[in-house]
C-alpha cells in the first residue's frame, strides 16, 4: 500500500498480489480457467471478477476495453446491484452476478490485478473519461425535479462505518454547512443510509436538499445518483464510492482527503491521474477538516461568482 501511495506502481502492483494471503480480505473467486498473467488473448476467453468495495469496481472496470483491444472474449462477474450501472460495457462484455461451475474460460483474473499485468505506471493509467454513463430517461427525470436555478452541488460526507478503511475519511456534515450560505449555491445530498442522522443536527437556517426514499430505492446501485450527477455543476465528497462514480462519469468533482489518504490518491498533488476532472483537497494535519473546508469555501466562492 505504501509503494502504491508514493507512486511506485511497478513494485506496488506486485506486492498487491499478497492480498490473497490476508485474513481480512476475500479469497479469489472459484472460476475454471488459468490465471492470466499477460498472455496473448486473441480469440481467447477471460473471466474477470470483482473484489473488495463498489468503488474499487467502478475504478478498475476501465481496464475492460483494454482486454477487448487485445482480442479477448470478456466476461465480468460483479455484485448484482452493479450490473445496470455497468451496462455501457455490454456488449461486448458479458456481465453477470454469478459464475456457472459448468462453464470454463481460457483465463481468469481478479479485477484489481489487471493493472499489474498491463504494467500500469503513473504515465499509462487508462483515464479516458467518461467510461460510465447515466441513463438518459433518468437524467431527464431528475432534471425536472432539480430545476435549472442556482449553482447545484452534490455532497456526500460519510462512507460505510466500521473497519480500518473508514478511519478518518468521513467528514462531519457540519463542515459543509457554511457552503450553503454562499450566494446562489444549492447543496444537494447524495448520501444514502449512513450519516443521514446528521441532517437533523444542522442549524435551522442550513438548507441541504434531499430526495427522500425514492432516491436509488431499487435494487440497482447508483443509477439515480449517476443521473443526478449529470444535472449538477459540481460534486464535493469524502473518499467514498461517490467519488469514483463522479470521476468515472467525468463530472467536476472535489474530494476532501484525510492527511494520509487511501493509496489511489497518492501524495502532495491536487489532481488525480485516475480521474482528470477531480480536484483533491488534503488535510495538512490529521483530523483537521476546518482548514480543508476553509480552502473549499474560498475556491467555491470564486467559482460560483463566475
Amino acid at each position: 500500500m505504501l509503494r502504491l501511495l508514493i507512486g511506485r506502481f511497478g513494485d506496488g502492483w506486485a506486492d498487491h498480489e499478497w492480498r490473497w494471503q490476508a485474513n481480512n480480505l476475500p479469497k479469489p473467486a472459484k472460476i475454471i480457467g488459468r490465471p492470466w498473467r499477460g498472455e496473448d488473448l486473441r480469440g481467447r476467453s477471460i473471466a474477470v471478477y470483482s473484489e473488495q468495495g463498489l468503488g474499487d469496481v467502478i475504478q478498475f472496470v476501465r481496464y475492460l476495453p483494454l482486454l477487448i483491444e487485445r482480442g479477448a472474449v470478456v466476461s465480468l462477474f460483479v455484485p448484482e446491484n452493479l450490473i445496470r450501472l455497468l451496462r455501457p460495457f455490454s456488449p461486448p462484455v458479458t456481465i453477470s452476478a454469478s459464475t456457472d461451475d459448468r462453464v470454463s474460460f481460457d483465463f481468469q483474473c481478479a479485477l484489481m490485478s489487471l493493472p499489474l499485468w498491463f504494467r500500469t505506471d503513473l504515465s499509462s493509467i487508462p483515464n479516458a473519461i467518461p467510461y460510465l454513463t447515466a441513463e438518459n430517461d433518468l437524467v431527464a427525470r431528475w432534471n425536472q425535479k432539480l430545476g435549472s436555478h442556482g449553482f447545484k452541488i452534490g455532497i456526500a460526507w460519510q462512507g460505510k462505518p466500521g473497519g480500518p478503511i473508514d478511519q478518518g475519511r468521513s467528514i462531519p456534515l457540519a463542515e459543509f454547512a457554511p457552503l450553503a450560505k454562499i450566494a446562489g449555491v444549492r447543496l444537494i445530498s447524495l448520501q444514502k443510509t449512513h450519516g443521514l442522522d446528521q441532517l437533523k443536527r444542522l442549524p435551522a437556517d442550513t438548507n441541504i436538499e434531499t430526495f427522500g426514499e425514492e432516491f436509488d430505492s431499487g435494487s440497482d446501485a447508483f443509477v439515480d445518483t449517476a443521473a443526478v450527477m449529470r444535472n449538477l455543476d459540481l460534486i464535493i465528497t469524502s473518499d467514498t464510492s461517490i467519488a469514483h462514480l463522479a470521476g468515472a462519469l467525468g463530472r467536476p468533482t472535489w474530494i476532501a482527503l484525510k492527511q494520509v489518504p487511501d493509496w489511489r490518491w497518492l501524495l502532495e498533488r491536487d489532481d488525480s491521474p485516475w480521474y482528470p476532472t477531480v480536484r483533491l483537497f488534503r488535510q495538512q494535519t490529521a483530523g483537521d477538516w476546518k482548514s480543508v473546508f476553509t480552502k473549499i469555501d474560498r475556491e467555491l466562492r470564486s467559482l460560483a461568482s463566475r
